[in-house]
């Protein structure tokens, strides 16, 4: 069972494919700068060394005979073309003046972009879908991005529509899984069945596991800098960054389009703008086309169903518009997308993504050729679906019962645990259901969460919880808590992370108030629970990225033996949870430490005397500062600690993942049994 070190490796290979960019985006610069010396100096040739000497040089035949003689020339005799055309001094004031623009552009981008996937999507004309949303073709996007974040183990992510677009299309972006957005165009959202958004929304997610997504952010604003000429041209010849829409141009009267005084010079940045896409295309294609393939194969592998992500490419050949997008920025966020943003390049190796039959072939070898017609959406009209919950039931009405035993997988999700997570969606109360697309019902699922059985200081709690709530949501959360309560610790963690979008439309007076009451609640009995506490881990951390950004720290422990202190206390506490005897106790901690990568080291097992939450807080956010090798190294030893009585409980399972989330590893939920022979085969 590779799984677990899969997801270190795709990793691994992220950072290589960000050294990878660097050297790609430093020879762009380098082509660019002599492009630009080759262009502006040929134009200053043109102007300053007339071929017609008795005309002025700035009349229109002088300055196209002075082109056609050098064109010649280069054709001819490119060493004296090149004398002609460059001079040192000039070339050192344009190389220094392009590095300049290139350097400040993407600086500027990569600030801008900095608190994460939600400036990409709004940069896009994205607007973020609320969790209490009524619509049900939102609500249908909401359900399958959730259910498939939870049966990953990630985060789960923002939601955006792209109102104005009527292609099909789809984007992820973000610096960690905790800061990822998802985007739908409108035309997706409205033309694409279930089956089909979900196998767009998986292809998404296998961006999201691989480290995509960071690679992605870290291009646009690198392309920006080469890119940004043309964003400035626009703006000086129109007066705005977008230029006419081509399939929308034939309405648009010729009277209705003004050119700016300032068209000339907008010319001039259009045209430097276009001498770097063809390097920004290249930079593009070498780092996206291999991955699209991969999130495709990855899109079938977690639903099982290749009708779906194959219905959606052969929707977006149907569809007269296809996947391309009005936005001015399309350009610069085209290698985000599910598929070509824009019209498809001459030449296709210049393309971001593989040709639509290529990719449809790759899931379906019968496939002929033909796409069906897809009738495009009217402008700004939005079509409901009445029988949206009907559909819905259909759909994930299946039968069987939860598997005995599921194994967790770092960083991959199977169709099993999707399907997993939609069934126990449906199995919710409706009013648990109801209460998660609110932030004030949210509020109230985590307080029933943290609830004590004790009936003594579950009294206690309630009192804290008067004390600081409005009367209503301390009715809300009596009435829930005994429902959720029946559910089990199996749905602990899918409920919070259920709770976390809408937990994020809080403004930070009330995210504040909240964390304070669930830490509160926690330390009601001056003994917080393990799994309480990392429950409430998780659900901070989540959205922590939300309100204070992303944390994009260098790692700062380089090996396990550097951390061997932190790996004792928290082994020490697995320990602590799954064994009621100290023999026993010390027997799995001696699996789980013979299991570090630390030969030699001396590891000690700690009494439940030496160590209390707040050391493993600490302990746990040391570990997260770990290379990925390192983290794979505690996440497994951590597994072969719970495993050591040879079986594992819901809670256990459930425990595990959310250190897993500490360490910022995603792990599927439904772990109810891990079989130590498998886990040793991952070593």
């Amino acid at each position: 069972m590779g799984q677990p070190m899969d997801f270190f490796d795709r990793e691994a290979r992220a950072q290589k494919q960000t050294r990878r960019l660097i050297w790609l985006f430093g020879l762009a610069v380098l082509a660019v700068l002599i492009v630009n010396n080759l262009l502006i100096g040929a134009l200053v040739c043109c102007f300053s060394h007339p071929v017609l000497a008795h005309d002025p040089p700035w009349y229109p035949i002088n300055f196209l005979a002075t082109a056609l003689y050098l064109f010649g020339e280069a054709l001819g005799d490119p060493g004296h073309f090149f004398k002609l055309v460059f001079h040192w001094q000039p070339m050192l004031w344009i190389s220094l003046g392009t590095l300049i623009s290139i350097a400040a552009g993407s600086y500027y981008k990569i600030r801008e972009l900095s608190d994460g996937g939600s400036v990409v999507a709004e940069f896009l004309g994205g607007r973020r879908i609320e969790s209490g949303t009524t619509d049900s073709d939102e609500q249908r996007l909401r359900n399958v991005v959730e259910e498939m974040a939870i049966a990953s183990g990630t985060s789960v992510p923002e939601i955006y529509v792209l109102d104005n677009e009527r292609g099909i299309n789809s984007f992820a972006a973000g610096h960690t899984r905790d800061d990822v957005a998802i985007g739908v165009t409108r035309g997706g959202l409205k033309l694409l069945t279930r089956d089909e958004l979900q196998g767009v929304i998986a292809h998404e997610f296998s961006h999201i596991l691989n480290g995509d997504t960071r690679l992605n952010m870290q291009l646009i604003g690198l392309a920006h800098g080469l890119f940004w000429p043309t964003l400035l041209g626009r703006l000086l010849i129109y007066g705005d960054t977008e230029a006419p829409a081509l399939d929308n141009a034939f309405l648009v009267e010729v009277d209705q389009i003004r050119l700016l005084p300032t068209a000339p010079l907008g010319f001039l940045f259009i045209l430097l703008g276009f001498v770097s896409l063809p390097f920004v295309r290249l930079i593009k294609s070498a780092i996206c086309r291999q991955r699209e393939w991969l999130a495709d194969s990855a899109a079938v592998q977690f639903t099982r169903n290749p009708a779906g992500i194959e219905g959606a490419l052969k929707k977006i050949g149907g569809l007269f518009k296809h996947g391309r997008l009005d936005s001015p920025h399309a350009e610069v966020a085209s290698h985000l997308y599910f598929s070509n943003s824009n019209y498809d390049p001459w030449f296709g190796f210049l393309a971001t993504h593989p040709p639509l039959p290529r990719r449809i072939s790759a899931i379906d070898p019968a496939f002929d050729g033909s796409f069906p017609k897809v009738k495009m959406l009217a402008p700004n009209q939005f079509e409901r679906d009445q029988a949206f919950e009907q559909v819905v039931a259909k759909t994930m009405a299946v039968e069987g019962s939860l598997p005995e035993s599921v194994l967790a997988l770092a960083g991959g999700a199977t169709a099993e645990h999707l399907k997993q997570v939609s069934l126990m969606r449906l199995g919710l109360p409706a009013e648990v259901k109801l209460a998660l697309r609110t932030p004030a019902g949210a509020e109230t699922v985590i307080y029933s969460l943290l609830l004590s059985d004790d009936d003594s200081l579950r009294g206690k709690q309630m009192q804290l919880l008067q004390a600081n709530l409005e009367p209503d949501i301390l009715a809300q959360t009596s009435t829930m808590a005994p429902q959720i309560g029946a559910l089990g610790d199996r749905y602990k963690l899918i409920l919070a992370e259920f709770a976390v979008p809408a937990l994020r439309e809080n403004d930070l007076g009330e995210h504040r108030a909240f964390h304070q009451n669930m830490q509160q609640l926690i330390e009601s009995d001056g003994s917080i629970d393990l799994f309480e506490y990392t429950l409430m881990k998780m659900v901070a951390r989540q959205l922590r990225s939300h309100f204070d950004g992303p944390e994009t720290g260098n790692t700062v422990y380089g090996k396990v033996s550097d951390v061997l202190p932190e790996c004792a206390l928290l082994l020490s506490a697995l320990a602590h949870i799954g064994e009621e005897d100290e023999p026993e106790m010390r027997a799995a901690f001696a699996k789980g430490a013979a299991f570090l990568d630390a030969p030699g080291c001396p590891i000690q097992f700690l009494p439940r005397s030496e160590w209390d939450l707040s050391k493993v807080d600490s302990a746990l956010s040391r570990l997260s500062r770990c290379p990925d090798a390192v983290k794979r190294n505690v996440l497994l030893a951590c597994g072969k600690t719970v495993v050591a009585d040879g079986r594992v409980s819901e809670r256990e399972a459930e425990l595990l993942r959310a250190i897993a989330d500490s360490l910022d590893c995603p792990m599927p939920p439904f772990v109810e049994a891990i079989r130590g022979e498998e886990l040793a085969k991952t070593a």
